[in-house]
């Protein structure tokens, strides 16, 4: 032996170089093939997920259609409502007008005051005196915008100068 070797293995044999033995990896017995464990229950919770939010959609669109034509038909019975009271609101103040008023007193057999008076409430004082209609006088009403009878300018004259000669 070469003096390289003896001073190799003195080396070895010397207490600084032990080196502790290795402990074995105790072995266990493996499977061929992994166990993968299923998906089956995410993806089944996906699908319930995706399929809930397209019917919670189609729900969601069916039920606005529905409210856009209740709506539509509301605004329809609203514009005949309109038409309707715009019609009525005609009619009345057509009613109302002297006119028609004139008519509608002639038909039930009235006719006109000669003079006339008036309460003033302010004060509680009647000014102008109202005289008794005559039977045997066939006028008619008389508005300021008809005057059917003979003489009814003359009428309103008097009972104007009645009323201010009065008050």
């Amino acid at each position: 032996m070469s003096q390289m070797a003896v001073a190799r293995t003195a080396r070895i044999g010397s207490p600084r170089a032990r080196v502790a033995p290795r402990k074995r990896a105790r072995l266990r017995v493996v499977d061929a093939t992994p166990k993968t464990q299923s998906h089956a229950g995410f993806v089944v919770l996906c699908l319930a997920l995706v399929v809930g939010g397209l019917l919670s959609a189609l729900l969601l669109n069916t039920a606005r259609a529905e409210s856009s034509f209740t709506l539509s038909d509301l605004r329809a019975e609203q514009t005949e409502l309109h038409d309707t009271r715009v019609t009525l609101e005609a009619e009345l103040s057509q009613m109302r007008s002297p006119e028609t008023l004139a008519a509608s007193a002639e038909d039930l057999g009235l006719v006109a005051s000669p003079s006339t008076a008036v309460l003033r409430l302010s004060d509680n004082q009647v000014l102008g005196v109202a005289a008794q209609v005559d039977p045997a006088d066939s006028s008619t009403v008389v508005s300021p915008f008809v005057t059917t009878a003979e003489g009814g300018a003359e009428r309103i004259e008097q009972a104007l100068e009645g009323a201010v000669q009065g008050g």
